[in-house]
């Protein structure tokens, strides 16, 4: 069956009515992610494009900002302020947190509308072997995110040590307002601009999420659930190419950038 495009669709997939409760269909899309999703299916390579329609069809009959699974991890306001000691035992925590080292990956998606756009993470790992997945750590307010959500494509790039001034191109969030001060003039003009990259065919979807030509490696997956956790969301994809090339360098990561996303 194709990608549901439409609430009919969609609705036929997961078994249910276009006018079903919210409860209901969540309730069927469990019942069928626990059938098809991956680990249940190592050995099918269809299982994968049978969780994307399902992640397509929950979607498109609650909403692209309803996550497929949520663990309970909402972010915690402070209902006080901290003590003395308490500041202190913080500050310890988010010093020791600093000193665990991240690569610096560019995570490149894809608008509807076929336009690639990228950004730096550090929070990427691969958490499964079979299947291959990775997961991704992304802001909930993140336009990568949005962009996956959309058409969950992804691309990460780890880049060489040579590639500081490469990675500085895409820090820059798209919303400037995320940054305290600033307003709408300093919004990021297009990322990608003057950088060499391929945008990656996808067996099944259209579109293409961007591979820098610099990289050290590279690796393309398609999402498959996403995770609220705190005031991040994760996202796991699960990886469908990839290659490392002929570069004689290590890998830039935060050991080397002196960066820290953490605490």
């Amino acid at each position: 069956m194709p990608i549901p495009s439409t609430a009919a669709d969609a609705a036929a997939l997961l078994g249910v009515g276009v006018s079903a409760d919210r409860d209901t269909i969540r309730d069927r899309y469990r019942r069928l992610a626990r059938i098809y999703h991956p680990d249940a299916n190592p050995d099918d390579d269809a299982a994968g494009t049978r969780m994307l329609e399902l992640n397509a069809a929950i979607d498109l009959l609650l909403g692209a900002d309803t996550p497929t699974i949520d663990l309970g991890f909402e972010p915690q306001p402070r209902e006080r302020s901290l003590t003395p000691r308490e500041r202190r035992q913080d500050a310890r925590i988010r010093s020791a947190l600093q000193h665990l080292p991240y690569g610096l990956y560019v995570i490149g998606t894809v608008t509807p509308e076929g336009k690639p756009n990228a950004m730096v993470a550090d929070w990427v790992m691969q958490v499964s072997f079979k299947p291959r997945i990775l997961c991704v750590s992304f802001e909930r307010d993140a336009a990568s995110l949005k962009n996956l959500r959309e058409t969950r494509q992804l691309t990460v790039s780890l880049l060489p040590e040579s590639g500081m001034d490469l990675a500085a191109k895409f820090l820059q969030p798209s919303d400037p307002s995320k940054i305290e001060g600033r307003s709408a003039e300093f919004a990021a003009p297009d990322k990608m601009r003057g950088v060499a990259y391929v945008q990656l065919e996808h067996p099944d979807l259209e579109g293409g999420a961007p591979v820098l030509e610099d990289s050290l490696a590279w690796v393309a997956a398609e999402a498959q659930q996403f995770i609220p956790i705190g005031e991040h969301i994760l996202a796991l994809c699960r990886v469908f190419d990839g290659d490392a090339l002929p570069i004689d360098e290590g890998p830039l990561t935060s050991l080397y950038t002196g960066w820290h996303y953490g605490g």
